[in-house]
């Protein structure tokens, strides 16, 4: 049995289904910060889909695309001001109010794909996240989404040194658009629906959205030739749905239940489907006349000095009590407990 189909199994016996007389349905809608393609496709809309299966139909939910529905970049605070009664994003869009929110999304430096899970379900994580979330911004806030490590960036130049980053126009968004101003990259911050357009125009020189799977629709390798590895800016990524609190209060606790499952499962599925998209996604790209660039090792090094030095800053600007540095702490600490397993797994044999 697959993973994704065992995870719908469970969660389906989790709620019971079945059990009960069912309520008049509650109309939702779900703002996104997605135009469209696999962020909307396969992580908000199954998990709107999702929900309303299993709340048997007492939560419908109707999906719109980024923009629709206010800000694609400010989809907390539509959620907040009750335009929509959920949303679907990555909250790392609200660091500019609250810079906690990505170390929860995901950022240079921080947990990988598979930390990051362990973290947030076995670790504490999620518990945490939602108390930040509620506290801070006054929603109710679910995992809806995870995301392995991303690829670099889609360039229409060789980047590959030190000297090829100074005065590089990048597209980008989160803590990378302060960071990677270490290495001399000028960040420009654009939604979704305006990252293509602009680096087909090149108002941009490269651009960083997701994995290469999940970039493949857009198109971008059509207007840039290189791909920049590794993604060393976003190991790993974490979308979210928002909940009006209002609205989540109203919500049986049965109801409540099965949303958390509803975004549990999403998340897994999600994270499962573009690992195994990713894995032939590369050859795709040569086939497509494209060319890897691997940077050089000290553009990585660098990144991490810039990416450790620029969490620390925070952490001591907004002192030992602050969300920020509560989150770094509790993060760095799993992380470390992760250190002992990386030789033994290193040590596994490669089958070829």
């Amino acid at each position: 049995m697959k993973a994704s189909v065992y995870l719908g199994v469970v969660a389906a016996a989790a709620v019971g289904l079945t059990a009960g007389p069912v309520a008049a349905a509650e109309q939702w809608s779900m703002a996104t910060s997605w135009g469209g393609g696999p962020l909307l496709e396969m992580a908000a809309k199954p998990s709107a889909k999702l929900i309303e299966e299993l709340t048997r139909g007492e939560v419908k939910i109707q999906v719109y695309p980024g923009g629709t529905l206010g800000s694609p970049l400010k989809v907390t605070e539509t959620v907040r001001a009750a335009v929509a009664e959920s949303g679907h994003s990555w909250n790392g869009y609200d660091w500019g109010i609250e810079k906690t929110t990505v170390l929860f999304g995901g950022y240079a430096g921080g947990l990988n794909g598979e930390q990051n899970l362990h973290w947030l379900y076995q670790g504490g994580g999620k518990e945490l996240y939602r108390e930040f979330r509620l506290e801070k911004f006054g929603v109710i806030a679910i995992p809806c989404g995870a995301l392995p490590a991303e690829m670099g960036m889609h360039s229409r130049k060789k980047v590959q040194s030190m000297e090829d980053f100074k005065g590089l126009k990048l597209r980008t968004a989160g803590a990378w658009a302060e960071i990677s101003k270490g290495l001399g990259v000028s960040a420009v911050i654009l939604p979704e629906a305006e990252v293509y357009p602009a680096l087909e125009r090149g108002v941009v020189d490269a651009i960083e959205w997701a994995q290469l799977s999940v970039n493949w629709p857009a198109g971008y390798h059509k207007v840039a030739k290189y791909l920049i590895m590794p993604g060393f800016h976003q190991p790993s990524s974490m979308q979210e749905c928002a909940i009006n609190k209002a609205k989540w209060d109203a919500l049986s606790d049965a109801n409540k239940r099965a949303v958390e499952i509803a975004g549990q499962v999403t998340t897994f599925n999600f994270y499962q489907q573009v690992g195994n998209d990713d894995a032939a996604a590369y050859k795709r790209y040569i086939d497509a006349g494209n060319e890897i660039v691997v940077v050089d090792n000290d553009v990585i090094a660098k990144a991490k000095e810039l990416a450790f030095a620029w969490a620390d800053k925070i952490a001591a600007e907004e002192g030992p009590n602050s969300w920020f540095a509560k989150v770094l702490a509790n993060q760095r600490a799993y992380q470390k407990q992760w250190e002992s397993s990386r030789a033994w797994r290193a040590t596994a044999v490669d089958p070829k």
